[in-house]
């Protein structure tokens, strides 16, 4: 999925590069309204597995029989529709891969390649395809020590990348499946990208290490426990991003024989005696075409564009909600009603559930279980926050990016007032490779000291504001930074952050008990680490507000329990022979929410853990 960029990333892409990657890429997308207008009903042999698939963590079907529905049925969408008897032979397959994005097209290719018929479903048509994302981890690869051979990004012990990995997320996760990522990314990346050409590479970026000329004295390695990596490939512009890539891992899956039917929407999955048979998907026209096969593999991208499901499989955001509050997407807007035919609707995940694949109890999202100040595309952790009383309330530069914000998600929904000094340039060059930081590029810190003189010559009433020059840039708005406040007092900055009474002498006291705390180099208060405790001392001094509220979310990043294989677990937790599930449909890879080590490790682990499901299927059917 796409990495939300930081402050200056968008000198990296272009307006109509960037909204090909993330675009909503409904147009020419078909619609599922055959299907959803069949009348639910009790699966058969012939349909699917049934139901009694665990469901959000619980028992499965108490009846212990196989068709049955689950008694903990929370939502519709976990009951299967019939399934049609009319549908249009599509062919006969090893296996069928329902999915284009990244572990679906590497999935496709490595099968192919290794001999094996295979046919890929995806519901954009191929002449407007648009993959989501432009960023991947590159750790270890080749191509990352091209593209970075100036000033080599320095590899990295895919053990203790596991290790680390493995604490990031509470140890939730699978780990198996974990550490076939952390062992065999630098391969499988170099693999994927094995077709760009010398003209493709002059156009790669990278991020999390300094550019060609500068140096980034601050980079902090770790913070406590937690370690992090830079080494981050970048494909942002119009001459080579993500979806020329995906193609050209797709023409060598098509040279190695695979076939790909465009604006074809995979509906459900076949089995007969207990045994994967084949999917039923529909065409442009919502006609039914069976696809059969042996193997299935299920990589549709989530469903962050379901608020059925959204609310069913993720309830510690649904059920957090304050009653102003609703699904966003990852810009802050509203999410629903999506458009019809969007992608990104929970298909994979429903399909393999249906087929009696178990649910997991908690899905992790990116960007969406945590409240992060201000409201931008960006957060200040160098900074102090308070809220309207004038006091702290959490370790503002907790070490995960996506744990730092967790406070506030069970706090009124107030403003968060985030406090800095005029060294601030300084410290924000402190910087943690991953996700949702701003890297300490000369041109950030020179556009973070033009926001903090602006804001000094608008409290002095001396800023005139620059004349127009023409037409707005949408993409310059979205990832503008933050408009700044300033006093030469923290009494006068109180006021104009909208503190008064006795919360103005709290927050003058608190700053004072903060700074005590930067000296002594231990915050009693709520256990900062040493390394960030950035002092509040030397006027003027500065504020940003911001509080976006909850229900943010980027895209989800699980759903189906498999084993390190990527082989779909039924309710018993044994394998479904035949079913594999890979990228953001294939659940415990995050835990309970999203992590960066490194920028990027979304689309990193969907193509290396895409190719390795391809090996896996292989095995299987050359058992």
């Amino acid at each position: 999925m796409n990495e939300p960029m930081n402050e200056h990333d968008e000198s990296k892409l272009t307006r109509r590069g960037f909204l090909a990657g993330a675009a909503l890429v409904g147009a020419g997308v078909v619609g599922a309204g055959a299907l959803a207008a069949c009348a639910p009903s009790t699966p058969s042999d012939s349909g699917g597995a049934g139901g009694g698939g665990g469901t959000g963590g619980d028992g499965g079907d108490p009846s212990g029989e196989a068709g049955a529905p689950s008694a903990n049925t929370q939502s519709g969408w976990r009951v299967q529709p019939e399934t049609p008897t009319d549908a249009a032979d599509g062919g006969t397959y090893d296996v069928v891969v329902v999915g284009h994005g990244y572990a679906g097209v590497t999935s496709c290719r490595e099968l192919s390649e290794q001999g094996f018929k295979v046919a890929l479903l995806e519901v954009q048509p191929e002449s407007s395809y648009a993959a989501s994302g432009n960023e991947s981890a590159a750790l270890n690869s080749r191509v990352l020590d091209r593209v970075t051979a100036y000033n080599p990004v320095p590899h990295v012990d895919p053990v203790e990348y596991f290790d680390n990995w493995m604490t990031m997320i509470g140890n939730q996760g699978n780990p198996g499946l974990v550490m076939r990522y952390c062992q065999n990314m630098g391969d499988n990346i170099d693999w994927y990208y094995d077709s760009l050409t010398d003209e493709d590479f002059a156009t790669i970026t990278h991020t999390g290490w300094p550019n060609e000329g500068e140096t980034w004295e601050h980079i902090l390695p770790s913070i406590g426990p937690i370690k992090f990596w830079p080494g981050t490939f970048s494909a942002y512009s119009e001459e080579c991003n993500q979806s020329k890539i995906q193609g050209y891992n797709r023409d060598k899956a098509r040279a190695a024989g695979a076939e790909f039917f465009f604006e074809t929407r995979g509906q459900q999955i076949v089995v007969e005696g207990g045994t994967i048979a084949g999917v039923i998907a529909t065409d442009a026209d919502d006609n039914f075409i069976r696809y059969n096969c042996k193997a299935v593999v299920v990589a549709t991208g989530g469903f962050a564009y379901n608020e059925e499901m959204l609310n069913d499989l993720m309830p510690d955001i649904a059920d957090n909600m304050t009653d102003d509050e609703v699904w966003k997407d990852a810009f802050g807007g509203e999410r629903f009603p999506a458009p019809e035919g969007m992608q990104y609707m929970g298909d994979g995940i429903k399909m393999a559930h249906w087929a009696g694949a178990h649910l997991e109890s908690l899905v992790a999202g990116m960007n969406s279980k945590h409240i992060q100040p201000p409201s931008g595309m960006t957060n200040l952790p160098q900074a102090v926050w308070v809220r309207a009383d004038g006091r702290r309330f959490c370790n503002e530069f907790y070490p995960i990016v996506e744990q730092r914000g967790v406070p506030n998600v069970y706090m009124t929904r107030e403003p968060i007032h985030c406090v800095f000094d005029d060294d601030f340039t300084t410290y924000r060059s402190y910087y943690v490779p991953q996700h949702g930081g701003a890297e300490p590029s000369e041109a950030t810190i020179q556009t973070l000291r033009d926001g903090m003189d602006k804001a000094y010559q608008k409290f002095l009433g001396t800023w005139v504001e620059p004349e127009e020059t023409g037409e707005e840039d949408p993409m310059a708005a979205m990832f503008a930074p933050p408009e700044y406040i300033a006093d030469d007092t923290l009494e006068g900055l109180a006021g104009q952050l909208g503190l008064t009474g006795d919360a103005v002498t709290a927050f003058v006291e608190q700053i004072g008990r903060y700074n005590q705390y930067c000296t002594a180099g231990l915050d009693e208060e709520f256990g900062r680490y040493s390394e960030t405790l950035f002092p509040v001392e030397k006027g003027p001094f500065y504020g940003v507000s911001g509080n976006p509220g909850f229900g943010e979310i980027m895209c989800t990043c699980g759903g189906i329990i498999t084993d390190a294989e990527q082989n779909a677990l039924d309710k018993d937790f044994n394998p479904i022979p035949g079913l594999y599930v890979s990228g953001n449909d294939c659940g415990r890879r995050y835990g309970i929410e999203y992590i960066t080590p490194t920028p990027g490790v979304s689309l990193s682990m969907a193509i290396t853990l895409g190719r390795e499901c391809g090996k896996s299927v292989a095995k299987w059917l050359g058992a």
